[in-house]
């Protein structure tokens, strides 16, 4: 099957480009708000649409209270700018309010599949993701979740998130090619956690890296400067001789952590630190201990140029997941217009959505497994003092080395 193109809505074979935005570190981070005046004129998404088209719908928590209705919300713009970009989208999006609970999520997808929806985009949270699974299947609709819990994968559900396992992998395979082979890694004692540290071990297993020595921590500042010491120790002992430090961790614990490992004796000349797309913050480049590390992540200037289209759209910055939602509802209009002669039901075909050779969207590169899960093709980013700089380009195709 071919690589279908999803940037900027255009269906083509690979090689084109995408744009977009990636962040798991601040998923519920508060946007300033729009000065009064700037706010731009929504595009007009029910004129583009045609009753007569395939319904799909986008559950999102809209009504919940605090920073997750602001992500909701950047989610669901993002979907309707996608709508609007294609010109002539060939689906009707159906919005329906989870209220961010399970309860709410199951009955919003009963809803939307009562009035006939043919795919699922969303919900946000595990929970409701899972709430809704077994609705989907027993109607033979797949759902693309944004949830990056695992455990909510399978079963008709497509996470179409960003993995910490996507992390590690692009990140161990970047190193390790670079010459990278003993890894020691600061690891919290939470269950992204314990995500990052199984993908690690079999990262490396398969690509020939050692895990040399590991260490939990509690996320406390004392924690992290316990444990940040004796790693340092146990990196200073020649049987361990590891020349890779990976730091699960961003904003003010990575600066923690960072403050204690220079003062345990750690140089970042000497051990190469890496991290996860928790460094995709800012801050990150004011942390020492981080500059010169290399982390997974899109390109700045993609990350830019998608935020400017949101920003032209609606007068605001997008939330740093926003692009998700677009990349879903592009999907799904490809999709549709892919097999617009198939019956009803048939339009969004679970062996389309596993492509092997997969997407190319405002992200870059992905592609859903058969598990439910996702891979993609990250760009390698390292921290420098005005911010990040590409070390190595996203690829281009699922080839070589995944």
């Amino acid at each position: 099957m071919r690589l279908i193109c999803i940037a900027f809505m255009a269906l083509s074979l690979a090689g084109c480009g995408g744009l977009g935005s990636i962040s798991m570190g601040d998923l519920f981070s508060s946007g300033d708000a729009p000065e009064p005046g700037q706010q731009q004129p929504a595009p007009d998404v029910a004129a583009i649409q045609n009753p007569g088209d395939p319904k799909v719908a986008v559950l999102l928590p809209l009504g919940i209270r605090g920073g997750a209705s602001d992500v909701a919300r950047s989610l669901k713009e993002a979907g309707e700018m996608a709508l609007v970009e294609s010109g002539s989208p060939g689906i009707t999006l159906v919005t329906k309010d989870t209220l961010g609970t399970p309860e709410g999520a199951r009955a919003a997808a009963e809803a939307a599949l009562n009035e006939g929806a043919e795919l699922i985009i969303g919900p946000l949270f595990a929970g409701s993701v899972q709430a809704i699974a077994p609705i989907a299947q027993s109607r033979g609709v797949p759902v693309m979740a944004f949830s990056t819990s695992s455990s909510a994968a399978g079963n008709g559900v497509f996470l179409n998130s960003f993995l910490p396992e996507q992390d590690v992998a692009n990140i161990v395979r970047f190193a390790v090619q670079s010459g990278q082979n003993r890894f020691a890694a600061l690891i919290p004692e939470t269950a992204y956690g314990g995500l990052v540290e199984r993908s690690l071990r079999q990262e490396l297993t398969g690509r020939g890296g050692q895990l040399v020595v590991v260490q939990r921590y509690q996320r406390t500042p004392q924690g992290a400067a316990r444990a940040a010491g004796l790693i340092a120790a146990s990196m200073k002992d020649s049987t361990v001789g590891a020349d890779t430090l990976l730091i699960a961790e961003g904003g003010d614990m990575l600066r923690a952590l960072g403050n204690s490992l220079t003062a345990a004796g750690v140089n970042p000349q000497i051990t190469k630190i890496l991290g996860t797309s928790l460094w995709d913050d800012p801050a990150t480049a004011t942390i020492d201990i981080a500059v010169g590390g290399w982390y997974p992540g899109v390109a700045p200037e993609l990350t830019n140029a998608f935020n400017a289209r949101f920003r032209q759209s609606y007068g605001r910055e997008p939330k740093r997941i926003a692009s998700l939602a677009y990349d879903s509802v592009s999907l799904a209009i490809a999709l549709g217009r892919q097999n617009a002669q198939s019956p009803r039901g048939q339009k969004f075909p679970v062996n389309a959505l596993t492509n092997t050779q997969g997407f190319q969207g405002s992200n870059g590169l992905f592609r859903f497994l058969n598990s439910g899960l996702n891979q993609r093709g990250l760009a390698i980013l390292e921290v420098t003092k005005t911010g990040p700089r590409v070390a190595a380009p996203a690829p281009s195709t699922f080839s070589g080395g995944f």
